[in-house]
Formats: C-alpha cells, sequence, structure tokens
C-alpha cells in the first residue's frame, strides 16, 4: 500500500541506514468491476494535408494525428476514428472532425542543417457540416511534435465539456528494489520515460507540489530519512525536513505553502503539518497508535489518514486543526493510501481483501464503498487521482512484478503504463 505498506520498508530501512501502451502493442483490458455507460462524443481524425517539407513533414503529420487520436480515446471522452486515406465519409457517423494542414521547412533551410520549425494548421469542426469550433496554429520544433498534438488534444477537450484536458500530465513513481530505488517520471500515455534521482539510496512516496515546480519525497539522500524536494525545471534537490525516526510520506496543501508528514519524533509516527521550508506548523495526532499516510483535501480544511487506534488499520477524517476526527472505513483488515479526488466527493484507497490488497472508491462521506479491482488483478497499491477525476494511476503485480496501470473509474477499462523488469511503486500524478 502506498505509504502503510511503505512504512514498513521505511522502518526496516531505518535500521538498516540510522513505456508505452500502444508502442509495446499491449491490448488495453477491463477490471470488471466497475462498468458505466457514459456519454461520448464521435470525432473522425482526418489525415493531415502535406503542403510541403517532403518526408519529415509526413512523419510529423502521422505523429500529430496519431497522438491526437490517443489523446482523445485516454481522455475516455471520445469514440476516435481514423482515416488513412481520403476516402469517400459520407457513410461515417460522427459528430465532429479534426483536419488541418502540415507545412514543412523549405529545403534549403533543410539542407543547411539549420533547425526550422514546422508550421501545423488544426481544426475542430462540426461533421460532415464543417462549421468551424476550433483553430489552432502551432509553430513546433521536430522534437515539439507531441506537446504540439497533445496542447490541441487538451484544447478539443475543454471546448466541447468546459473541462482541461490531461494529455499534458506526467506521473512520478518510484522504480527499483531493495534499498535503492530512484524516482522516475513519465507523461501520462507512458511516453518519454525519465530518471530523476540518482543517489544510490531510497526514494519513494513523491508527491507534485499544486503548481506543478516541485516534487516532495522521502529519501536517505543524506544517510538519514528525510523529506527532500527535488526542483522540476532544475533538478535540484533540498532538504524540507529530517528527523529522528521516521519522515514519511508527504502530501502538498492545495495552497503549495504547506505539507502533511508523518513523524516518529514522539514515538509512535503522528501526522504533523510542516511548511515548504521544513517548519513544524502543528501536531495534527497524539494517540497510541500509529498514523500514517495523510492526504489533503481538495479544500484544504480537512485530511484523510490512516491509523490503527482500533487494532487494525483504517481511514479516518481529520479538519485541518486536529479535531473533528470521523472514521471513514468500517471494512477490510488494512486501508490504507487514501486520496481525495480532485472534486472532494470521493476517496480512492487500497484495503487489503484476505491475502490480496485492492482499490476501493468510497464518497468522502463514507457512503457507497465500490471495489474498483478483482483478485484476477492480485495486487493493485497506492492510487493517485488524475486532474480529470476520471482516471487512476496505482501499481499492480498482475505479471509478477509490480507495473503502473491507469484506469478508467467511471468504465472500468485499464491501459498499462509502465514496462521492465523493475518494480514500480508509488505513483503520483501531477496536476497539470
Amino acid at each position: 500500500m502506498r505509504q502503510a505498506s511503505r512504512a514498513l520498508l521505511a522502518v526496516a530501512a531505518l535500521l538498516v541506514v540510522a513505456v508505452p501502451t500502444l508502442a509495446q502493442g499491449q491490448p488495453d483490458v477491463s477490471i470488471g468491476i466497475v462498468k458505466e455507460t457514459a456519454e461520448k462524443f464521435d470525432v473522425l481524425v482526418g489525415t493531415l494535408d502535406v503542403l510541403s517539407g517532403g518526408m519529415p513533414a509526413v512523419d510529423a503529420a502521422t505523429a500529430i494525428e496519431r497522438t491526437v487520436a490517443r489523446d482523445l480515446e485516454y481522455s475516455g471522452l471520445f469514440r476516435v476514428g481514423m482515416l488513412e486515406s481520403q476516402a469517400e465519409t459520407d457513410s461515417l457517423r460522427f459528430t465532429y472532425a479534426i483536419r488541418g494542414s502540415v507545412e514543412g521547412p523549405v529545403r534549403d533551410a533543410d539542407q543547411t542543417g539549420e533547425v526550422v520549425p514546422t508550421t501545423i494548421s488544426l481544426d475542430l469542426v462540426t461533421y460532415p457540416g464543417g462549421q468551424l469550433l476550433l483553430n489552432k496554429r502551432y509553430r513546433p520544433l521536430p522534437e515539439q511534435m507531441r506537446i504540439t498534438a497533445h496542447h490541441f488534444a487538451n484544447q478539443v477537450v475543454e471546448i466541447l465539456t468546459g473541462e482541461p484536458g490531461i494529455a499534458m500530465t506526467r506521473i512520478v513513481f518510484s522504480r527499483g528494489s531493495g534499498d535503492r530505488r530512484d524516482l522516475w517520471v513519465v507523461d501520462y500515455d507512458g511516453e518519454n520515460l525519465m530518471r530523476l534521482t540518482s543517489n544510490r539510496t531510497l526514494n519513494l512516496c513523491p508527491d507534485w507540489k499544486p503548481d506543478g515546480t516541485e516534487v516532495a519525497f522521502t529519501s536517505y539522500h543524506r544517510g538519514m530519512q528525510g523529506l527532500y524536494s527535488l526542483d522540476t525545471a532544475t533538478g535540484e534537490v533540498r532538504q524540507i525536513i529530517a528527523q529522528e525516526g521516521l519522515n514519511l510520506g508527504a502530501s502538498w496543501h492545495p495552497d503549495g505553502r504547506e505539507l502533511l508528514i508523518s513523524l516518529s519524533r514522539a514515538g509512535d509516527p503522528e501526522i504533523y503539518r510542516v511548511s515548504a521550508d521544513g517548519d513544524i506548523v502543528r501536531r495534527l495526532t497524539a494517540m497510541r497508535s500509529i498514523e500514517i499516510s495523510p492526504s489533503w483535501s481538495p479544500s484544504g480544511r480537512e485530511l484523510v489518514f490512516t491509523s490503527d487506534m482500533t487494532g487494525t488499520p483504517q481511514l479516518y477524517v481529520l479538519d485541518d486543526v486536529g479535531s473533528a476526527r470521523r472514521r471513514l472505513t468500517w471494512e477490510g483488515r488494512y486501508n490504507d493510501s487514501a486520496e481525495w479526488s480532485p472534486s472532494g466527493e470521493q476517496i480512492v484507497y487500497a484495503t487489503r481483501e484476505g491475502n490480496l490488497t485492492q482499490l476501493v472508491l468510497i464518497r468522502a462521506t463514507g457512503e457507497a464503498r465500490k471495489l474498483l479491482t478483482d483478485r484476477r488483478w492480485r495486487n493493485c497499491e497506492d492510487p493517485s487521482w488524475a486532474p480529470d477525476g476520471r482516471h487512476v494511476v496505482f501499481a499492480s503485480d498482475r505479471t509478477g512484478t509490480f507495473k503502473l496501470y491507469v484506469m478508467d473509474v467511471l468504465e472500468g477499462g485499464v491501459r498499462q503504463l509502465t514496462f521492465g523488469d523493475e518494480p514500480d511503486i508509488t505513483p503520483a500524478w501531477s496536476p497539470r
């Protein structure tokens, strides 16, 4: 589980220390527990007209078409059709279409070796009427084709739904085994995998600052367990707080000025509010029990956390001054890794069912408990919400090694996000 089971890992370590679904050819799979019908937009992604630029422009057009189509499919909001040629389309039933053109650099500029932008024009129109709803013109360099497509896909989602898309979001996670795990980051679609840390120690439980500029994480970066922050622009790592005992996990406050953390400075692990500079602002719990895995609500006025005060780890909700405690869960012998949905209406968490860990969705009021996974998926842990409040990334060992998967909690569809032989755990979805 995201932090409680990782707490055991951290305690053990404390004593010692005192790639993309389509590219991999992997089919999407379905968990089969959550199945709801949602209204979808039918959109046709047409073949872009290549006006100049030769094969580089053709390759750019293909990349744009496929990336936009995949982004719309992954949103869960669209049924997407693609044309490989300008064939007759009158019989196709679509409500919208995406069309456009690619104009590559002139040959003389290409021959000089100069890096010249390509001109991309993309339109969203009604189909078959052709009424223009959105027009965007881009001038990307070759390495910017995917981000151009992601940006346009997000614009399509926003103009049709009024909500921002998630195509430009990223997921940070911990990869490795034993006492050597590094932070990695990957685009939401499994592309652009990149290593963030390389300090030959344990780094886990990352959490994004709300503005996306920093990632807080637990590490033994300087020989003892502490909470650190990594600047996402420069890669610079700074210490936030490092005290004797556990300094486990972190949850940024929605305003980005504070974090929640579990510290064992007074004995048993308790929940504290600390400033972004590491000053202790307030101790929120003071029980003869283990209090871990805190997560702020979107309003910043409440938090959910795990406590074994009744004998088994259950979820509790507390206000931001440490009062008005209420018990959230009553089922499951081990509940942990809770995270509030962006709307604040639901909470996703991991629960031990028999000898396996599964994911559960529950209302923030404690009602309507619903299993999201089943035993076919073995252990499913560490859930983290996408900013759209519809998708969750989590770790599962269904293949024998923990890898990351993305689930549509409305319809139940799942796609594998990461691949390889090393375990991937504790993912966190970026806020933008």
